[in-house]
């Protein structure tokens, strides 16, 4: 038996208003889900950059950290266009390929030079060990406990491979042209900020090895940061004060 017209749109209502009442109990569900749950729901909206865990806590005794600290480089912070790499990770460099790619960049758009843009970089977690210069890489196997090669040798680097290149009699290679290192980068205007809690953490760590106290490591590591480097209470403070001054944040590894 065929139905009538007004059958038909009776039909199509009750269709419709089902539909509305399934909609609305999927809505309810994810607003109502944990955090976790809700995050994981497909979105077309950007991802607020996320922060990666401070460093490990060493077991043994931790340094006592400075009661003054540095703050001058936030005044440096000028320029029209700015950006900060947050580096809890090595990863082989990554973060100052994008702080030189970032600044090549800004120069190929906007036709302007290093001076239109002011870049942080900040090290920490496992990548605090990049601030210290090459008489701590070597006194303190930093090489094998980092798990970084130099490329020259293919074996643990007893220098810091990335604060500048080094020719085949290890003197330093001529800086004719930017690359990613740490020394050209800085030349460039690049701001380096370290994590003074990863540098502590790391000072216990190796203090048994190196038969010496954490806090006397800590102090000799201090006094052997690369030129220019600055600690800061945390990497994710530094992190957040470069934002403060106006940085945009990208993580970099």
């Amino acid at each position: 038996m065929s139905r009538t017209p007004q059958t038909g749109l009776q039909t199509q209502r009750r269709q419709f208003i089902g539909e509305l009442a399934a909609g609305a109990a999927a809505l309810a569900a994810v607003a109502c889900a944990p955090a976790a749950t809700a995050t994981n729901a497909p979105s077309q909206a950007p991802k607020p950059a996320t922060l990666a865990p401070q460093t490990e806590m060493p077991s043994g005794p931790m340094p006592v950290a400075p009661k003054e600290w540095d703050s001058s480089w936030m005044g440096r912070i000028t320029a029209k266009h700015k950006a900060i790499f947050d580096s809890p990770e090595i990863s082989e460099g990554t973060a100052l390929y994008h702080a030189m790619s970032y600044l090549g960049s800004v120069k190929d758009v906007f036709g302007t030079g290093d001076s239109d843009a002011s870049v942080v970089v900040v090290l920490r977690h496992r990548a605090v060990p990049l601030l210290f210069n090459d008489a701590m890489w070597a006194k303190y196997d930093i090489g094998s406990a980092t798990k970084t090669n130099d490329s020259k040798t293919g074996k643990p680097a007893t220098r810091n491979i990335y604060y500048q290149d080094v020719g085949a009699n290890g003197s330093p290679a001529p800086d004719d042209k930017p690359s990613s290192t740490i020394k050209s980068l800085s030349a460039r205007g690049v701001i380096f900020v370290g994590c003074d809690m990863a540098t502590r953490g790391f000072s216990s760590r190796v203090a048994a090895a190196a038969k010496r106290t954490p806090q006397q490591v800590y102090e000799d590591i201090r006094a052997n940061l690369i030129p220019g480097a600055t600690l800061m209470p945390t990497g994710v403070f530094a992190t957040l004060m470069a934002q403060e001054a106006g940085c945009s944040l990208m993580r970099s590894t």
